[in-house]
């Protein structure tokens, strides 16, 4: 070190104080600028050019200075001149100290540690990393500046240090379980975890003596590191965020197995809080005794969420059994003297399902009748297609077993779900009455079994009953009205109009169609 200062002092001595001067206030003035540039009109990349900037700039601008001293005080003036030296070397180690920790902040922990690990770095681990660092840099200042073995210091700090490690046994427990921890991931910042006390709570930080917790309760747990590190952790985040949760539905013994199945499997599908991938599944659980009970399983977009999710996949359920006339069950009990009731359940007939259509409500039983007469059910397997979009096919369907998926192609040809119909709703309103193309596409997400209305069954009802035309018209310019805002929602176009306007339109084509007066 001593040599290169003699060489560059022996290079150096004609030039000027003046020149000096001007180079380390120009380096000064450029570090300045970069800095104030950055604040006033910040972009992207501004921290790591500064950073760049400062690597050459920084050692130049100190070593400018010290030969400036050198300059004016004068080389002959030894004393001076050699604590000159060492100040200089000790500011350089400690200037790439600091360049170094920059470094690792800009291009590993903000970016590089999240892209390889997927999580955000522990502020243990950059805190070991930064003091790891300045320990190197002060042992490179004793050995290399000032020239002292540290062997004997090293002997006197590990007696030091075995004296305050028995005093500081359980700090120095926290620390290394932290450092264990961070090592091997069992949770990341951000994650749900479950110790085997029950304590529960999403990963706030990871600190040098522990971990903190956010509960449920708006509140931290504060769990020491090596509680953390020696308990078992349930992480609710891995392998990845998605929850799996099953129950439990009891439902009576007199029903049969494969109804209840269908219709939980149809409540799990169409419920919204529910993932379709991987889809739910049901299993029957129990028929040793009464009542029979059946396992539903799903998976809900992450832990945090599927309270909520709960609560709607039961409102699901409940109501896709009511509408069977079924309730879950309790358990009976019969008494030897008295025959316990047996529930009598009966499938909804054809002329039923029709009767929930909001298009046939205003009929009458008779009318129902002699349309269900001439209906027909048809069966579709998962993934078939009942409708394909432009079909020219002039029938409604009333789904009475299943879940179907109504599919439209947008604007850029790619294929769009409006919605998921199920047990008791229909589509295909506007090809029976007017005879226009499909408007859309639907495909069955389960087994499907549909009640077919052809046209030639509501011609029939229309020789009988004239009027009844005005009425479907009105009733389909009133759907119209919400599927333009179901479409408008989806980013998709829409021919908004007027409801009576539509109305009209919709009963000339059905008028057309039927060829009535």
């Amino acid at each position: 070190m001593s040599e290169f200062f003699k060489l560059i002092g022996v290079e150096l001595q004609d030039i000027s104080v003046l020149l000096f001067f001007a180079t380390a206030i120009g380096f000064l003035l450029i570090i300045l600028a970069c800095r104030l540039v950055g604040r006033i009109v910040p972009f992207r990349q501004h921290r790591k050019i500064v950073w760049m900037l400062d690597i050459v700039l920084l050692p130049t601008l100190i070593l400018s200075i010290g030969l400036l001293f050198n300059k004016i005080i004068g080389f002959e003036v030894r004393a001076f001149s050699q604590n000159l030296r060492v100040l200089t070397a000790t500011l350089l180690w400690l200037i790439g100290a600091w360049l170094f920790t920059r470094g690792l902040e800009l291009f590993l922990w903000t970016t590089g540690f999240k892209k390889a690990t997927g999580s955000e770095p522990p502020r243990l681990l950059r805190g070991l990393v930064t003091i790891a660092i300045y320990v190197l840099a002060f042992y490179g200042i004793l050995t290399f500046v000032f020239e002292r073995p540290v062997t004997g210091l090293l002997v006197s700090t590990g007696i030091v240090a075995g004296v305050l490690g028995l005093a500081m046994q359980n700090v120095l427990s926290d620390l290394f379980a932290g450092l264990a921890i961070t090592i091997e991931n069992p949770y990341n910042l951000g994650d749900w975890i479950e110790l085997k006390d029950g304590t529960m709570g999403r990963v706030m930080d990871i600190s040098w003596r522990s971990t903190r917790l956010l509960s449920w309760n708006n509140s931290i747990y504060v769990v020491p590191n090596n509680v953390a590190a020696s308990s078992i952790v349930h992480n609710y985040d891995l392998p990845d965020k998605r929850y799996a949760y099953w129950f439990y539905v009891s439902v009576d013994s007199e029903i049969p197995l494969n109804m209840v199945r269908q219709l939980l499997l149809e409540a799990a599908l169409s419920c919204k809080s529910v993932l379709k991938n991987p889809l739910p599944a049901v299993r029957v659980g129990d028929i040793t005794s009464q009542p029979f009970t059946y396992m539903v399983y799903v998976y809900f977009v992450d832990f945090p969420s599927h309270w909520a999710a709960k609560s709607d996949l039961f409102s699901c359920i409940q109501s896709s059994l009511a509408r069977s006339g079924i309730s879950p069950s309790a358990i009976k009990y019969e008494i030897a003297t008295r025959e316990a009731p047996i529930a009598e359940v009966k499938e909804p007939t054809i002329g039923e399902y029709l009767h929930r259509v909001p298009i046939f409500q205003t009929l009458s039983a008779n009318e129902i009748e002699e349309l269900a007469s001439s209906c027909e059910i048809q069966s579709f397997d998962a993934g078939e297609m009942l409708i394909r979009e432009g079909d020219s096919d002039s029938s409604l369907f009333v789904i009475s077993s299943g879940v179907v998926s109504i599919v439209k192609k947008d604007s850029k040809g790619q294929h769009i779900e409006l919605s998921r119909l199920g047990n008791s709703e229909c589509f295909g309103e506007m090809s029976l009455l007017t005879g226009e193309p499909r408007s859309a596409t639907a495909k069955a997400i389960t087994y499907v079994e549909a009640i077919k209305v052809p046209k030639e069954a509501l011609g029939m009802l229309f020789n009988m009953k004239p009027e009844l035309s005005k009425e479907l018209a009105d009733i389909m310019a009133a759907r119209r009205a919400q599927t333009e805002g179901l479409i408008d929602s989806k980013g998709m176009r829409s021919d908004s109009r007027s409801i009576k306007t539509y109305a009209k339109e919709v009963l000339s084509k059905i008028r057309s169609f039927f060829s009535l007066d």
